[in-house]
């Protein structure tokens, strides 16, 4: 049993039954490196619920609870660890004890001494992408050494995937750990047994009575204050801070220490809220995020209204990538891999947008950052998309009764933003040449046979609109009808409106709205 095992188990419980050219195309593997993996599957499972196949398919009735079973008897000697998988282990290790004897902490792995050798390449790539290093102790073993906020983060990293936050926000395993990531929860969860309550208890006690995290945000304070508290009890400490003063930051003071707070100041006000009741801005920042804003602006199709929230939400990302690639603490995300190509010139915009910032500040953003800043945006120009918007002008084309076509109407403009400026009879077409329109659309065969024969461009949905209806008449160019009134704007031009006023106002503006 091998991390790839797991993983194609994990697929094929999920979407069972799955396609063998899917699966094989998904993990780049062979149809014969498949039958391999499921007959060791199939090993650890009952067998109501193992592998098998069917036809071109792969099918089994595992669920996630015999899924989550299986993890957890999977004897270790039955598991075949990667050198990637050995290496967090052994960071992890070196981490929380001073002096490591590799040779002796190999065994749990049951691999050879050459195996162990060959690691150290994996080794190395990590150090390198961590900034750290390992220095050899005669007669001892090895010890990690580096910049202590970087060897924290590194290992921190390690660890968060493997735990959750339990009840009184302690520190408890993951629960669909696999081997590896289950014998690296244990022994964190064993060795800073005491810092995990300590953490947990400085949240409770004096961070949540400030502002509340979200889960993700808490989890990895809660990871990050218990390796740090160990540390801290073992004597390495954060000794300096004249590189943190980079950027303002809330005053926490949460240890009492300058350094250590210093560090754990900009930490947690990079994190992610679901409430803060501050307001603390780096004014180079504020000038910075301004003129990212005025370089953005004529990239989104709607002006922000709403500029305060805005302002705000990009501000705050943008000072959370700052702090947190200043430290290596990236996360990724596989849900934002299509978003350059999705929005490809808004992504490139941000790209340009944010450069000058990077440059300020020595960092750069990562594709998960720009990816990220660039949902933010279109979260808000979807905000922002407000009644007075172009409509696009529609033509029914169609021989069915007006009262047939009254509702089929209603639902075109309860789902687009569009102006329907007439319902023409299959024998008034004539009547299109005086008529300005972008779009015709019927609902009958027998219509679009008419459309077609006379050349003319045309949409063809059903009465009953489905999916895939909305979704070509939104790929031909007509916009959501969820649209709003800028607040205000709309106090302005009802000031001083009698209720007659008020009501005429309304019913030949904003028919849309009210009824």
């Amino acid at each position: 049993m091998n991390s790839f095992d797991l993983s194609l188990l994990k697929y094929i419980q999920e979407h069972s039954p799955v396609l063998i050219e899917d699966v094989t195309s998904r993990f780049g593997k062979t149809t014969s490196t498949l039958k391999r993996a499921m007959k060791e599957i199939n090993q650890f499972l009952e067998p109501d619920y193992r592998l098998h196949l069917d036809g071109q398919s792969i099918v089994t009735a595992i669920t996630y609870r015999e899924y989550i079973a299986l993890l957890e008897h999977i004897p270790f000697n039955r598991y075949i660890t990667t050198a990637e998988e050995r290496i967090k282990d052994l960071c992890v290790a070196m981490c929380l004890q001073e002096v490591v004897n590799k040779s002796e902490y190999y065994r749990k792995f049951n691999v050879s001494p050459t195996t162990l050798k060959n690691d150290n390449q994996a080794l190395l790539a990590f150090l390198q992408a961590n900034r750290l290093s390992v220095t050899t102790i005669p007669k001892q073993g090895s010890r990690l050494d580096g910049d202590e906020i970087l060897l924290r983060i590194a290992v921190c990293l390690i660890i968060l995937k493997t735990v959750e936050i339990g009840e009184d926000h302690l520190l408890v395993p993951h629960k669909a750990n696999e081997p590896i990531n289950r014998a690296i929860a244990t022994q964190f969860l064993r060795e800073c047994q005491q810092e995990i309550r300590a953490a947990a208890e400085l949240y409770q006690q004096r961070l949540s009575r400030v502002i509340t995290l979200g889960y993700n945000s808490k989890k990895y304070f809660l990871v990050y204050m218990s390796i740090a508290l160990h540390r801290i009890r073992r004597g390495h400490s954060i000794t300096t801070s004249d590189k943190l003063n980079f950027i303002q930051s809330c005053d926490f003071a949460l240890l009492g220490s300058e350094h250590e707070d210093r560090f754990l100041d900009l930490l947690v006000s990079s994190l992610t809220y679901t409430w803060r009741p501050f307001d603390v801005y780096d004014p180079t920042l504020i000038r910075l995020v301004k003129r990212l804003g005025e370089y953005i602006s004529p990239l989104l199709r709607a002006e922000i209204h709403n500029a305060s929230p805005f302002f705000a939400e990009v501000y705050q990302f943008i000072y959370s990538t700052i702090v947190q690639s200043r430290f290596n603490l990236y996360f990724d995300d596989k849900k934002l891999h299509q978003v350059q190509t999705r929005h490809a010139a808004l992504y490139q915009g941000v790209a340009e947008a944010t450069a000058p910032i990077a440059q300020h500040y020595h960092t750069t953003f990562s594709t998960v950052h720009l990816s990220t800043l660039v949902l933010i945006l279109k979260k808000y120009e979807l905000q922002n998309r407000i009644h007075s918007e172009y409509k696009k002008r529609v033509i029914i084309v169609t021989n069915s009764s007006e009262s047939k076509v009254g509702y089929f109407k209603e639902v075109l403009k309860s789902h687009f933003h569009i102006e329907i400026v007439a319902c023409v009879n299959i024998n008034e077409l004539r009547t299109l040449e005086q008529i300005p329109f972008d779009l015709l659309i019927t609902f009958t065969n027998k219509i679009s046979s008419y459309l077609k024969y006379y050349q003319l461009a045309y949409i063809k949905v059903n009465f009953y609109l489905t999916r895939d209806d909305i979704s070509l008449l939104g790929k031909h160019g007509l916009s959501r009808a969820k649209k709003k009134i800028p607040t205000e704007a709309f106090i302005q031009e009802t000031a001083g409106l009698d209720q007659q006023q008020l009501r005429a106002l309304l019913e030949q503006k904003y028919a849309d709205f009210f009824i």
